[in-house]
């Protein structure tokens, strides 16, 4: 039988993984925790604690997880979304936006980038960002035949026409 201190940040890693399937967040940050001890470079230990940290909520607890995460693979989208979402629920927008448009500069067909910074640049009154970024999630989630989701976009779309007082027609370059 392996001892804790006989285990592998992988060992941890996995041991984080299995506990978080149970819905044991405080024992899977614990197993995470222990993976980053083991070996700090450990990039999907980070990335989990950032989730889990997120799920409590622990946002401030998220952002650090999901900073470290970056910093370790700055190439992955998907680590840069989850820090836009952390820093949106944090109320901090401009690091919200920096994060979201980074993950959509790593993966220009990230729909949930593009709707995510769309919602964040409607809070703050940018019509033509918001409208913008709605208008290529929306095609983007009906390229993955999510009929669902584009409904929501279009109904947003019509909102935000409406509400920004601008017209289909001056977006139609991105249609």
């Amino acid at each position: 039988m392996t001892t804790d201190t006989e285990k592998t940040a992988e060992d941890w890693f996995q041991n984080g993984l299995e506990l978080g399937r149970e819905g044991d967040n405080d024992g899977a940050i614990a197993a995470y925790q222990k993976a980053v001890a083991v070996d700090p470079t450990h990039f999907r230990a980070w990335f989990n604690m950032g989730i889990r940290h997120g799920q409590i909520p622990k946002n401030v607890l998220a952002m650090e997880c999901f900073k470290k995460a970056v910093a370790l693979r700055p190439e992955d989208a998907m680590a840069h979304y989850s820090l836009g979402l952390i820093y949106n629920l944090l109320g901090m927008i401009d690091e919200s936006v920096q994060s979201y448009e980074e993950a959509i500069k790593i993966n220009p067909k990230f729909a949930r980038a593009h709707s995510n910074l769309a919602t964040v640049h409607y809070s703050i009154k940018r019509g033509r960002e918001a409208i913008s970024h709605l208008i290529i999630a929306k095609n983007l989630f009906a390229e993955m035949g999510d009929a669902r989701t584009v409904e929501t976009a279009d109904s947003l779309l019509q909102e935000c026409y409406q509400e920004f007082k601008l017209s289909p027609e001056e977006f139609e370059h991105l249609g």
